[in-house]
C-alpha cells in the first residue's frame, strides 16, 4: 500500500512538519508496513528540505506569477507523478493542494481516496472552501471539524484523529516555593495577529510578585515585542532565547524549572506546544481560541483556558498563579492527554485511512 502527501512548500520548522514526519515513521513500523511519498507545489527552491531527509520527495517549480498558470504547470506535473506512484490514497496537507490534486486526479485517470488535512483554522485562511474538494478528511480538532462540516460536508467523511506527540519519560520539575514563577513562551514571535504577544507582554506588565518569562522562539515581530517590553518597563523580567532546533532539549538544560507555559493565540489548529509541555508535565494557560485548546485543557488538571484577547482575564489567572502556587499533579497532568500520545493517534488514522484505500 502506499499514501502520498501532496502541498505547497513549508518552511520546514513548523508542526506539520513533526506530524508528517511522525506519521511517515507509523507507516514504516506498522506490522504491515506503508509505503509513502510526497510532492511539493513551489515557487522556488527557497524551501528547507533537511527535515524530508528518509523520505520520498518530488517537486513541482513554478515562477510563474499569474497563479492560474502556475497552477496548470503543477496540475500537470502532479499527474505525471501520480501515474508513476500509483498510490492507493492521497493526503492534502493544505486547502489550495485539495483543489490541485483533485484536478490531477482527473487528468491522471485514476481512482483513489483524497484526504484533507489541514493544521489551522479554516477561518482564518484564503481557498478555505477548497477543502470540500476532498472526499474525505482528517480533522485536527473538533472546531476545525465543525468549521467542515459548516461547508456542507457530511459528518461521516470527516474524522477528528487530533495530532500525536511523543510520551516523555523526563518531568520538567516547577521551582521551589518561594522561589519566583517561571513562564514559557515557546513559539513565533507575532505582536498581534495570530499569537498576539502584545496580550502576553501586556497582562505580565499588570501583575504584581516576582516572576520571570522565558521567551524561545523567532518571527518577524522579534524586535518589535522586545521593544514594547521595555515600553512597558518589564524587560528585565524577559529572557529572549531566540530560536532553538532541538527547543524541549534546550528548555531541559538552559531554563530547567517552569510554571507554566503560556498561549495566547487568537486562533490555532492544534497547537502542539500545549501538548509537548504537557507530555514534560507543565501545566498550561492558554486562550480558549478556535481551534484546538478546547480539545486539550481540562481546568485545574493540565491548565486553564482564558476568553481569546481577554487581557484581563490572562491577568487573573497570572496573578492567581503568582499568589497561590499550582497544587496539580504533575504526572496526571501527563496522563490527561492520553489520547494525542502516538500510539493512539496511529490508531485512529490508520482506522480512517485503510479501509477506504482504492474507493473511490
Amino acid at each position: 500500500m502506499k499514501i502520498v502527501f501532496v502541498g505547497e512548500a513549508v518552511s520546514g520548522f513548523g508542526g506539520i512538519e513533526t506530524v508528517v514526519r511522525t506519521l511517515v515513521r507509523c507507516f514504516r513500523e506498522d506490522p504491515q508496513p506503508v509505503e509513502s511519498g510526497i510532492f511539493f507545489f513551489c515557487r522556488d527552491e527557497r524551501m528547507d528540505k533537511g527535515w524530508l531527509q528518509g523520505m520520498e520527495a518530488a517537486y513541482s517549480y513554478s515562477r510563474n506569477r499569474i497563479a492560474y498558470l502556475r497552477n496548470r504547470t503543477h496540475v500537470r506535473r502532479f499527474a505525471r507523478y501520480l501515474r508513476e506512484q500509483r498510490p492507493d490514497v492521497v493526503i492534502s496537507i493544505d486547502l489550495i493542494s485539495c483543489l490541485l490534486a483533485r484536478r490531477a486526479r482527473k487528468k491522471a485517470g485514476l481512482r483513489f481516496p483524497l484526504f484533507s488535512w489541514v493544521h489551522f483554522s479554516l477561518e482564518h485562511k484564503k481557498h478555505a472552501d477548497c477543502v470540500v474538494h476532498a472526499d474525505y478528511h482528517l480533522a485536527i480538532s473538533s472546531g476545525i471539524k465543525t468549521q467542515i462540516a459548516a461547508r456542507g460536508v457530511a459528518p461521516e467523511r470527516i474524522f477528528t484523529v487530533f495530532n500525536p506527540v511523543e510520551r516523555q519519560a523526563h518531568t520538567l520539575p516547577r521551582p521551589q516555593p518561594g522561589e519566583e514563577c517561571v513562564f514559557l513562551y515557546l513559539g513565533r514571535m507575532k505582536f498581534e495577529g495570530q499569537k498576539r504577544i502584545k496580550d502576553l507582554l501586556d497582562a505580565l506588565s499588570q501583575v504584581t510578585g516576582e516572576w520571570r518569562l522565558h521567551v524561545v522562539g523567532d518571527g518577524s515581530d522579534m524586535q518589535r515585542c522586545q521593544d514594547y517590553g521595555r515600553e512597558l518597563g518589564i524587560d528585565g523580567r524577559i529572557v529572549w532565547h531566540g530560536w532553538q532546533p532541538a527547543p524541549w532539549a534546550y528548555v531541559q538544560e538552559r531554563i530547567g524549572a517552569v510554571t507554566a507555559l503560556l498561549l495566547t493565540s487568537a486562533f490555532e489548529g492544534l497547537p502542539m506546544t500545549l501538548l509537548e509541555a504537557m507530555s514534560y508535565g507543565i501545566y498550561c494557560i492558554s486562550s480558549d481560541c478556535p481551534s484546538g485548546p478546547g480539545d486539550i485543557v481540562r481546568d485545574g488538571v493540565n491548565g486553564q483556558l482564558y476568553a481569546p484577547m481577554d487581557v484581563q482575564g490572562l491577568r487573573a489567572q497570572l496573578q492567581q498563579v503568582i499568589d497561590e502556587g499550582l497544587q496539580v499533579d504533575q504526572q496526571l497532568t501527563k496522563r490527561s492527554i492520553e489520547a494525542f500520545y502516538v500510539d493512539g493517534y496511529y490508531q485512529r488514522v490508520r482506522e480512517a485511512l485503510l479501509p477506504r484505500a482504492g474507493m473511490e
